[in-house]
């Protein structure tokens, strides 16, 4: 059995299959994405698209703080970890 470090920085990458809820999703949000867009003028388009930059922008700063919360936490379990085997050694 691998020890949690290793599981933790092995992890397999999800990838998602043509039937996957995941999939089966996203292709009903593209569908609607068009039939909302069709019906839409010029100037409609332009403000959704705005909005959607406005919103990606939101959701890669998120990310971001996502991402740091979680190298800082990986950061003090690996030196826990490390300071918890020192102690073990010495024994």
């Amino acid at each position: 059995m691998e020890n949690i470090l290793e599981l933790l920085y092995d992890q397999p990458a999800r990838v998602h299959e043509k039937d996957s809820p995941f999939v089966n999703t996203a292709q009903i949000r593209n569908k609607h994405m068009e039939l909302l867009t069709d019906s839409m003028t010029d100037e409609q388009k332009d403000l959704l698209e705005a909005y959607f930059e406005a919103d990606d922008k939101i959701d890669n700063m998120m990310n971001f703080d996502r991402f740091q919360y979680a190298f800082h936490l990986g950061a003090q379990f690996m030196a826990e970890i490390l300071e918890g085997r020192g102690k073990l050694l010495n024994q």
